[in-house]
């Protein structure tokens, strides 16, 4: 047999045809099968009441053939509806149909690639806001989540910090040892980053060495005081050729005013400070607080932070409360 002319038959005699079929039959034959039955039995022949019967039987056949159709398509109904969720909402509802035709065919096709191809989406929207070396967020994410951050802190009128770090000297462990080494040291550090913040703290890689942490509810004091501690975890590491205490970073930390700052403005802020920290010799957290958060550091910082914030900041006066640095080895 021609392989054409198979192909042909398969497809005439499949089951989503045979039930068609079998809908037709049964809808336009309903008439004459009745009337068939209604002579059989014996009743009158006059016009009216076959007319009637005729007329009756053709009603039902014909609810019989919409209702059918309708069973027949409800599935494809529903997975227009679940189309139509995905695109508006995203929403995501898979449909299994236990149907062997055709249609079933086609609902458990459409389920699943809808499945795929959220999952695919999912994993390209991660990929786009995600620093694959580090598995921290990019610059990008940073942006996005962070806006919904400073809008909590100016509604709740919460605190908010953010810290800038910089690898010390990252260029010259690169020239040295190699970038693979220097791969190692910031898939280090973006680990550390992330075992010493709590869970609602956000931490992105922004830069080639170069990373942010924003603190929600988190005042100068205890800001200065996370930044410490990840400065001596970092350097307290060891990558490969390098020992405890080659590696290091620099640290900017500013206590911004969510109601009137920005993250640009807060992290230009911070850089400031990042770069103080550089231009001082490395390997040290400095800080600096807005002025109407100054009493933070008074009121909670403790003497020792006090004490270095008025030795060593060049600010006079009520600046000397609100700027500051320290924490070297």
């Amino acid at each position: 047999m021609n392989p054409r002319m198979s192909i042909a038959l398969g497809r005439s005699f499949s089951p989503l045809t045979m039930k068609i079929f079998s809908i037709c039959f049964v809808a336009t034959h309903a008439p004459l099968l009745v009337l068939a039955g209604y002579l059989a039995i014996g009743y009158a022949s006059d016009p009216i009441p076959v007319l009637v019967t005729v007329l009756g039987a053709t009603l039902v056949g014909t609810i019989f053939c919409l209702y059918s159709v309708w069973r027949l398509i409800q599935p494809l109904q529903d997975i227009v509806t679940m189309i139509d969720a995905y695109r508006s909402n995203g929403a995501v509802k898979p449909m299994t149909s236990v149907r062997q035709d055709e249609i079933g065919r086609v609902v458990n096709g459409v389920s699943a690639l809808i499945v795929e191809l959220d999952a695919t989406l999912s994993q390209l929207r991660r990929q786009a806001s995600t620093d694959v070396l580090t598995g921290l967020g990019n610059r990008r994410w940073l942006r996005e989540i962070v806006g919904m951050e400073l809008q909590r802190a100016s509604r709740e009128k919460t605190p908010l910090s953010v810290i800038i770090l910089d690898l010390d000297h990252f260029k010259r462990i690169n020239d040295q040892f190699g970038h693979d080494v220097g791969d190692q040291v910031l898939m280090m550090t973006g680990a550390t980053i992330q075992h010493s913040l709590r869970p609602y703290d956000i931490a992105a890689r922004i830069g080639g060495e170069e990373f942010c942490i924003v603190l929600p509810r988190t005042p100068a004091a205890l800001a200065i005081a996370i930044a410490e501690r990840l400065r001596r975890e970092i350097a307290s590491k060891s990558v490969g050729p390098l020992t405890s205490g080659a590696i290091t970073a620099s640290f900017g930390v500013y206590r911004g005013d969510p109601a009137t700052e920005s993250l640009k403005m807060m992290m230009t802020a911070a850089d400031r400070k990042l770069y103080a920290a550089k231009n001082a010799g490395r390997n040290a957290v400095h800080w600096h607080v807005a002025p109407a958060f100054a009493h933070e550091l008074t009121n909670d910082v403790g003497g020792s932070h006090a004490a270095t914030a008025s030795k060593r900041s060049h600010h006079p006066d009520q600046d000397t409360i609100r700027d500051g640095s320290g924490g070297t080895l």
